[in-house]
């Protein structure tokens, strides 16, 4: 067990990664709070409604950087460790935001999103795998979901931006916030060198020592005798000489990585496993295109649709750093992604319903207040229900679930997944709320159902063992049954010092 008063340092150092986070959350909400400006609409030619296939592709496209940046992650990850990997995807990103801010059209603000999308899978997969690495066993799901819990911060900083934007007239009402998204990226490429590389990074290029002198240091007061310091050390070598991967920088090392993750069995089971977090459509739909669901609800006033939606970022944020601190270590991830699969499914029920209750077969607007009310609280219903159970587990489980050498390369696998997800979640949403209008939300309850089924058979159980432990039962015949069974700890912990 980590010592207590080392902690609060290990905290510390942490939050500074966990500002990687923001700019997804931040950009998520930042494009769907800008489309309720008719300034913007129409700088951009895009429908009242902000709806349709441009805005789909305006949206989308930063799917498409994320399916390149993805692809290339890898390499950079590797090559010069964690902290070069986050400097270099928030150098892409902060170009990718002066180039949007400054957009005189529809094809610059596309390249501009489009670099921003290539810096993002850089980051997103740095940062948790540094976090996961550095983290102790039994703090490593809480401290990773709070990672992701960071995702509503940067929502919640882009909704603020918007709201005291929204009685100003003229193009500075949407190019701040544009410009503004590239802040955690500039805190992060001035402050990350003063932060210590992952141990396992360490280890992984020879330099042991140093490696354990900084667990020691976060983990065990200083003390490199510690046993906790001890076990890990050698947990982490033999995982690394297990796996023959002591430079994985090399090419051909980076080859046979890359062989291994699409040949072997157990490497391909948990890049489904991957893909299952990154394809689940969960709220989707609400994170891009929220202002078109307030309008379809009949809440068409602008300062009346913000204030929900920082409302809603509040309140999903309170329930994600919940859900980490709470939900992860007690309840397991099998478990949190039932309840999460489970409360989406509900809640795209009622939103139907009540959408119905609003809209005409055409789409137009039927007063209807208490449909309306309903709607809203079911929207809030699915975004605090995700925010503490699935949230955390984004970042976390394509983390934890590969082993050491292969955990850089499946990132960047699972980044073109979000990717690939993302491009199609954007480009579909907007499109079927436009041809569907209410039934579309149908459509989402019955892709959230098949994630029901997924979850319950297929889904690994990975809480309380170790990153290496967890080899052991992906490589078993059963993974489920075997990660449902209890774990037998292989070296006992020193009690935590007074």
């Amino acid at each position: 067990m980590a010592q207590k008063k080392t902690l609060w340092s290990l905290y510390l150092i942490l939050i500074l990664v966990f500002l990687n986070s923001c700019n997804n959350g931040y950009d998520g909400s930042m494009f769907g709070s800008v489309l309720a400006f008719d300034e913007f609409k129409t700088y951009f030619g895009l429908p009242e409604d902000g709806s349709g296939w441009l805005t789909g592709q305006l949206a989308s496209i930063i799917n498409v950087g994320n399916i390149v940046g993805g692809f290339i992650t890898t390499w950079i990850v590797d090559f010069r460790g964690r902290r070069f990997a986050l400097v270099i995807g928030s150098l892409v990103i902060i170009i990718g935001c002066i180039i949007q801010g400054t957009t005189t059209g529809n094809d610059q603000l596309i390249v501009g999103r489009f670099i921003v999308g290539v810096g993002l899978p850089i980051t997103v997969s740095a940062a948790p795998i540094y976090v996961a690495e550095f983290s102790p066993r039994e703090l490593r799901g809480t401290l990773v979901g709070l990672y992701n819990c960071f995702w509503f911060f940067g929502s919640f900083a882009s909704r603020v931006t918007v709201s005291a934007l929204v009685n100003y007239t003229g193009e500075l009402k949407w190019r701040l916030p544009l410009f503004l998204q590239m802040t955690p990226s500039v805190i992060v490429v001035l402050t990350i060198f003063l932060l210590p590389e992952s141990p396992r990074y360490m280890i992984m290029q020879g330099r042991t020592e140093e490696a354990a002198a900084t667990l020691a240091k976060y983990h065990a007061d200083g003390d490199v005798n510690a046993e906790v310091v001890k076990t890990q050390v050698a947990e982490i070598q033999q995982a690394i000489l297990d796996e023959a991967a002591l430079r994985p920088d090399s090419v051909m090392s980076s080859i046979r990585g890359y062989i291994k993750l699409f040949t072997n069995m157990s490497s391909l089971y948990r890049l489904f496993l991957a893909w299952l977090i990154a394809w689940y459509p969960g709220i989707s739909i609400i994170s891009y295109y929220l202002v078109a669901m307030l309008d379809g609800a009949g809440i068409t006033d602008a300062s009346t649709q913000l204030g929900i939606a920082v409302g809603l970022d509040v309140a999903s944020f309170i329930a994600a750093c919940l859900g980490s601190l709470f939900l992860v270590e007690t309840l397991g991830r099998r478990r949190m992604a039932q309840i999460a699969t489970f409360i989406t499914v509900i809640s795209m029920i009622i939103i139907g319903v009540c959408s119905r209750a609003t809209q005409n077969d055409d789409g137009t607007a039927v007063s209807n207040k208490t449909a309306t009310i309903f709607a809203v609280l079911a929207i809030y219903l699915a975004n605090v229900g995700f925010a503490a159970t699935w949230t955390p587990l984004q970042a976390l489980y394509p983390t934890e679930i590969f082993s050491f050498s292969l955990r850089a390369k499946a990132a960047g696998i699972t980044n073109v997944f979000w990717g690939t997800s993302g491009f199609l979640f954007n480009s579909v949403n907007p499109t079927g709320l436009q041809a569907l209008h209410w039934k579309y939300y149908f459509v989402q309850f019955a892709w959230n159902f098949l994630w029901v089924l997924f979850v319950y058979f297929l889904m690994v159980e990975t809480k309380g063992r170790s990153l290496e432990q967890l080899e052991k039962v992906f490589t078993s015949k059963n993974p489920v049954k075997m990660s449902l069974e209890p774990i037998e700890p292989e070296v006992a912990e020193p009690e935590t010092k007074a």
